[in-house]
């Protein structure tokens, strides 16, 4: 990373904490009976965002200025646009689909763009992700997921 690169994860930093901070204004509205509060997702999001942002700030301070020079390979580019585009997707999804058909879908999308072939680990994942989402969410913390108009 270089220096701009360092800037940009500080800034992200900065951002995390002021979202994490208010985070703590949710409120819940009482429909769904939970032992979890609205905020609870988020925070767990926000924290692990402020984890890998900073093992970024600590990776570029220790590469140093150097480090920049390196090109990115064009296929990994194209990749990242291509998972980017299936978040994009995956976002769409869920208020037409419905989220745990949104997941399954986007699992299959993003591991047939990172070049997993095994198609039994690819449906494996895209059934067993969704599924255990609904378990943890709708099942034990008492979270209903969104559904989509066609589900």
């Amino acid at each position: 990373m270089n220096n701009k690169d360092l800037r940009m994860a500080l800034v992200l930093m900065v951002i995390f904490i002021i979202l994490y901070a208010m985070s703590f204004s949710f409120q819940s509205s009482g429909v769904v009976k939970s032992h979890t509060t609205a905020a609870f997702f988020p925070r767990v999001v926000l924290l692990v965002a402020m984890f890998l942002t900073l093992i970024m700030i600590i990776q570029s301070i220790r590469q140093g200025p150097d480090a920049a020079k390196k090109k990115m390979d064009k296929a990994v580019v194209k990749r990242v646009a291509l998972t980017m585009a299936c978040a994009a997707g995956f976002g769409l999804g869920v208020v037409y689909l419905g989220t745990l058909v949104s997941i399954a879908l986007f699992i299959v999308a993003t591991m047939v763009v990172w070049g997993v072939e095994s198609k039994r680990v690819i449906i494996i994942t895209a059934l067993l992700t969704p599924l255990l989402i609904y378990l943890v969410f709708n099942q034990i913390l008492l979270v209903q997921l969104p559904s989509g108009i066609l589900i």
